[in-house]
């Protein structure tokens, strides 16, 4: 049993899900074992919820449910079922998408990734690492995929005090797996690609590129990783793309991405670091897109990484043909729309370029928000044109 302090419990009952060290006012933090399951109790005694905890970790404890019930494989398939039933009602057609999104579906420390027939797995928290198996037999039940492979690779693991490792756990799964993206071919590299092989919180921004990739125009698809931007805009009727990044895996996928989708003639990759291609490059583009990994790791490095921001947009701004299109994302949580648009100002104004916003938007619908917890809200996309 845990026991929180008195008023400790306010946000818990707004619908938080997070337990912070601090919070918590019986037992002592350091003699709560990594992953076991508690029941938590407010300072009169109150239930609020299974937990499972982590000394290790500032956040000490995740709820699991709100109500008093076994944490097994029973509970798992509930979930894991409740969390596919919104998925297949929202893309009947698509055969990739994210089957957990943690918080969002109430499975803190999960992310389950579908491609095909295949799924790979995320345990970002102790306590999920030591639920592990109820959770894979729940997945083998209700999915019943071919093959399931863990990607427990990810720097969130590190916070909770746990190593880093890949496996494969359950059937096969091959080297690439290929996914259909709006009707569109891409290989997924499960084991070893960035994430869990694809950015499919992007999957719902991509038919952007119908509307402002127009027939004829010159793209330029920076921070490109498989060319999914790119190939989508070639898709739309674009002359050529432009396709930049510094991984030589990444760019050799996209590359064949865009052979087997019959575009490889207008495809061009490039292998260079975005910003030293940006500092060389004399053309200039109708369209470019700049898709970032996160700048800004912690609330400690914001300044620098709104700095880093404005600086690769206002270089990008100055590429861009009077008109042209600029589509740029975060996907740092530290970073909210209103400061990503703030950064996008700066940068408009030092490259003497004004814009004018087409379009804001986020994370697709298999990445919900839990509204009680903004940490679930993490992706910007803005769209602005220059004037």
């Amino acid at each position: 049993m845990i026991t929180l302090k008195k008023n400790s419990d306010r946000r818990i009952r707004q619908g938080y899900l997070w337990i912070f060290s601090n919070e918590i006012a019986e037992p002592s933090v350091s003699l709560l074992k990594p992953g076991s399951i508690h029941e938590l109790m407010d300072s009169a005694g109150e239930f609020l919820g299974m937990v499972y905890s982590n000394p290790a970790s500032l956040i000490a404890a995740r709820i699991l449910s709100r109500k008093k019930l076994e944490i097994d494989g029973r509970f798992f398939e509930e979930r894991i079922n409740s969390a596919l039933e919104l998925r297949r009602r929202l893309f009947p057609r698509r055969d990739s998408y994210r089957v957990v999104f943690g918080e969002a579906d109430r499975l803190p420390g999960l992310i389950v990734d579908r491609y095909g027939n295949f799924l790979a797995v995320q345990s970002l928290t102790a306590g999920m690492d030591m639920l592990l198996d109820d959770v894979l037999e729940a997945l083998t039940t209700t999915i019943a995929p071919e093959g399931i492979y863990l990607r427990n690779d990810s720097p969130a693991r590190s916070l909770e005090g746990l190593p880093l490792e890949k496996k494969l756990v359950y059937g096969s799964v091959p080297a690439n797996v290929c996914i259909d993206s709006w009707g569109l071919k891409f290989l997924v590299d499960i084991p070893e690609g960035q994430k869990t092989g694809f950015f499919l919180d992007q999957e719902s921004n991509r038919p952007l590129m119908e509307q402002h990739a127009f027939p004829g125009c010159k793209v330029l698809d920076l921070f490109c990783y498989t060319g999914a931007w790119g190939i989508h805009a070639l898709s739309a009727g674009a002359a050529e793309v432009t396709a930049v990044d510094s991984s030589r895996g990444a760019l050799s996928m996209a590359s064949e991405n865009a052979r087997l989708n019959g575009m490889e003639a207008r495809f061009r990759a490039v292998r260079e670091p975005v910003l030293d291609f940006l500092k060389k490059a004399r053309d200039s583009w109708d369209l470019i897109i700049v898709d970032p990994p996160a700048f800004i790791k912690s609330r400690s490095r914001l300044k620098e990484g709104i700095g880093g921001y404005i600086d690769v947009n206002r270089r990008a701004l100055s590429k861009l043909k009077s008109r042209g299109v600029l589509v740029t994302c975060s996907c740092s949580y530290h970073l909210d729309t209103e400061a990503f648009e703030h950064a996008l100002l700066s940068a408009s104004r030092q490259s003497g370029r004004e814009l004018r916003l087409l379009d804001i938007r986020g994370q697709g619908a298999d990445h919900p928000v839990l509204l009680s917890m903004p940490e679930t809200r993490y992706l910007k996309v803005i769209v602005a044109q220059v004037m």
